[in-house]
């Protein structure tokens, strides 16, 4: 009987501590989560283990010893602890402490998918996806991820949902990818983001709806999406389902400009050399064009012609002039063509020289 409480006693007295040290881990309170934990995996308590081997081998708390580190993961996982075994192939896929050895993190991915993880089945997806580990087969990648994207997880989420966009194994269905990426945006990954909006701006899978698509191409956008802050741009230019704000299209279209997206720096440029803000900046104008158009944008190659041309933003230069517009010609910028055209001087056919009685000459 005493031997029975005594047991629950030190049960009870164990997940208070390691929920101590949850709680002091996910408050970045290291080195006391690292001496709870400690006391824990003396017990050889897998999720204290796992969270002690996270502390050394990535040095929370402590000084990185990834080999301390390495021992206490696989020491966790062989007791079944998933996480640990998905820690386990990840640091195997990409060699970090160790030689990376696809097949060993396959190993350990599939153990931990022999659980029903939502994640490790997805990483199993992966590896049949590319090849890692395994012979390369997307119809079972395919279905790995339909299972792993059932339960939840929204990297499986979107990458269902592009099989089903690009015609991968399946039938394109836009109805389908746009179910799954909505899936995937709603637990915020970040990534399906512009999928979402894409899909409501014009109509793909669901009903078109700009309002929708602005509020998700803003997530996306603040996320860093660089075409998402382009669009914004746009719309904040045009004052297309927005009121329109020439100091939030400078914004959006500066951030996506900065990012190396041609589009935006040619808009960027447009505003610049328009002066929609106020002012005037054709020197600014000028590099965002030729930014643009070493990209291929020919509307920017032919804005980059004309800089050239009458020395806006830089020094004339009639041999970048040449160059640029013949380039933007070649596109088919019509602008460009004109251009061309007003200096090639029509060919005027040679005239024959008439015949002359030689006896008049002598």
């Amino acid at each position: 009987m005493f031997s029975s409480v005594k047991k629950l006693f030190t049960k009870a007295s164990q997940n208070y501590s390691l929920e101590q040290a949850l709680l002091a881990y996910d408050t970045e309170e290291y080195e006391l989560a690292i001496s709870l934990f400690e006391s824990l995996a003396r017990d050889r308590t897998p999720k204290a283990l796992y969270y002690l081997g996270t502390c050394y081998f990535w040095g929370l708390g402590t000084e990185s010893n990834q080999e301390k580190g390495l021992r206490l993961f696989i020491a966790a996982a062989e007791q079944g602890y998933c996480q640990a075994q998905i820690e386990l192939g990840y640091i195997y896929r990409h060699g970090y402490g160790v030689t990376a050895d696809c097949k060993t993190s396959l190993q350990w991915y599939e153990r931990a998918q022999a659980t029903g993880n939502p994640d490790a089945i997805a990483e199993v997806a992966h590896c049949y996806e590319y090849g890692e580990g395994v012979d390369q087969n997307l119809t079972k990648a395919l279905e790995l991820y339909a299972d792993a994207a059932e339960g939840g997880n929204a990297i499986a989420q979107f990458t269902l949902a592009s099989f089903y966009t690009k015609g991968i194994e399946v039938e394109y269905d836009p109805i389908t990818a746009f179910y799954w990426f909505k899936r995937a945006a709603d637990q915020d990954f970040a990534d399906a983001y512009i999928h979402v909006a894409a899909s409501y701006a014009r109509g793909e899978g669901v009903g078109t709806d700009l309002n929708k698509a602005i509020s998700w191409y803003a997530k996306a956008a603040e996320h860093g999406d660089a075409v998402a802050q382009n669009n914004m741009g746009y719309y904040y230019t045009t004052g297309t389902g927005v009121v329109q704000d020439e100091e939030k299209a400078t914004f959006w279209y500066y951030h996506a400009a900065k990012q190396g997206h041609a589009i935006a720096q040619y808009n960027l440029a447009e505003r610049y050399r328009i002066g929609s803000d106020g002012e005037k900046k054709l020197t600014e104008a000028a590099y965002l064009y030729l930014e643009s158009a070493m990209q291929s944008d020919k509307d920017a190659q032919y804005r980059m012609a004309m800089c050239y041309k009458f020395g806006e933003g830089v020094e004339k230069n009639l041999e970048q002039f040449v160059y640029w517009i013949e380039e933007a010609a070649r596109q088919g910028q019509q602008a460009a063509i004109d251009e061309i055209n007003t200096y090639i001087t029509p060919e005027i056919p040679q005239q024959p020289v008439p015949e002359t009685d030689s006896t008049i000459l002598e």
